[in-house]
């Protein structure tokens, strides 16, 4: 997996890219954010706000399941955020608030879109 393609909750708008460089056979690494919207008014939300924080930091830290489909993304002073896929390689992404998954958005690898 190189990429992981954001998309809001509905799956209409697309959010931005998360991209990854874990070493081939390893299950941790390092993953950077590319935010670019489909609508500007998505730049003022409190939760792509957040994507936006973790973009500026540069790296963060990216950790994989053993199945390898769930990820774990940390990123200094913010909440964990976790992308978590079904076997067709489509899921969500979200933040751990409170020790609870919360969902945000939709979330696909790039080989799984057509």
């Amino acid at each position: 997996m190189k990429a992981i393609v954001l998309q809001t909750l509905d799956g209409t708008q697309h959010i931005g890219f998360i991209l990854c460089a874990i070493p081939p056979g390893d299950i941790e690494g390092d993953c950077m954010f590319s935010i670019v919207p489909d609508d500007a008014e998505l730049l003022e939300d409190p939760e792509i706000v957040q994507l936006l924080d973790r973009r500026d930091q540069g790296e963060s830290l990216i950790e994989l399941s053993e199945d390898s489909r769930s990820i774990l993304i940390r990123s200094h002073r913010l909440d964990n955020m976790f992308v978590q896929f079904e076997t067709n390689g489509v899921g969500h992404w979200g933040f751990v608030r409170e020790g609870e998954r919360v969902a945000v958005g939709q979330a696909a690898t790039i080989s799984s879109q057509h």
